[in-house]
């Protein structure tokens, strides 16, 4: 009896030791950050850190709740930024792919290419927010997305709308930037249907930006800026060199005319994440060897609104007419 007793004592002691072990573990990978491995994983991979694109992430994110796939709760989100730098988009995308998630979605250009090499081979689907031009980038395969691009000939028309005067437009870009390439030529012929001349400065990193906006000074009537993230991501010092040479600055992202653009005719960046987010959402409710982004149709940008910041024309004596602001669609 006494050797009974000693031998339920001992279980008793044993099954406390591993339920102290389970529940430390527990406690372990609460404080660490381990995930559910039974829930999905969509990694995303941002361009740079500037305003589109955080809006464009951040509607991702929203209609992935709107669909039931809350972060923390029943989906494993992880976002990382590439900081304008391709070989660290490159290496987000395949500690992605090698960490098993289910969907990689890609916000800019050139991190949508870097996710959809990853992803050769792996069965992984890509989808992209924000890509200029969808095209001329080869993104080809079990991927698609919505791009932000919106015809330079509607943006020009509007600002010379604002702007009558307006006869050269300086555009500052980062050559090694796809996207921006690949505005060239649209712009160049939008420019010569409405008249119009355009004078292009390079600057290949962020700290080139501020110089590039001086050195417009006297050789241009206003400085466009389109989708190009190097140059949102110095946005400010756009703004500042604006200023003190006196020339308004147009942009696309309409998230911008706040921080002091004259205007912006472009979408909303938010709702082309949004619709992004939907189409993850879409190949998650998918068998996962079933999950084929390429049987989901792409989708343009969302109708373009005009922006206007009469803060700023006033600054610049420009007199926006009644018939410009009853256009827009906000106004400062």
């Amino acid at each position: 009896m006494q050797y009974v007793t000693r031998l339920i004592m001992a279980i008793k002691k044993y099954i406390l030791t591993i339920g102290f072990i389970s529940s430390a573990i527990s406690f372990i990978c609460l404080l660490s950050g381990c995930e559910d491995s039974t829930q999905p994983k969509v990694g995303i991979i941002q361009a740079a850190d500037h305003e589109a694109l955080i809006l464009s992430r951040e509607g991702v994110i929203e209609s992935l709740k709107k669909s039931g796939f809350i972060p923390e709760r029943n989906l494993d989100v992880k976002v990382e930024s590439a900081q304008s730098t391709p070989a660290l988009a490159s290496q987000i995308a395949q500690k992605f792919v090698g960490n098993g998630c289910d969907v990689l979605v890609a916000i800019g250009t050139m991190p949508t290419q870097a996710a959809l090499q990853a992803a050769q081979g792996s069965g992984v689907p890509v989808i992209y927010a924000s890509v200029t031009d969808p095209k001329s980038a080869k993104l080809q395969g079990n991927i698609t997305g919505v791009s932000d691009y919106i015809d330079p000939e509607i943006q020009f028309a509007a600002f010379k709308e604002i702007m009558p005067t307006l006869k050269k437009i300086g555009v500052i870009y980062n050559p090694g930037e796809q996207n921006s390439e690949a505005l060239i030529k649209p712009q160049l012929a939008a420019a010569k249907k409405l008249g119009l001349e355009i004078v292009f400065v390079s600057a290949p990193k962020t700290s080139d930006v501020y110089a590039a906006a001086l050195s417009l000074k006297g050789k241009v009537d206003a400085i466009f800026i389109d989708n190009d993230n190097t140059v949102l991501s110095a946005f400010d010092s756009v703004i500042k060199a604006g200023r003190e040479i006196k020339i308004p600055v147009f942009v696309s992202d309409t998230d911008l005319v706040e921080k002091g653009a004259l205007a912006a005719m472009g979408p909303n960046q938010q709702r082309v994440g949004f619709m992004a987010g939907e189409m993850v959402a879409t190949l998650l409710k998918m068998e996962k060897g079933k999950r084929d982004a390429s049987k989901i149709q792409a989708q343009g940008a969302p109708v373009p609104h005009l922006h206007l910041n009469l803060t700023a024309a006033e600054t610049l004596e420009i007199k926006a007419s009644d018939a410009v602001t009853k256009k827009a669609l906000k106004i400062y």
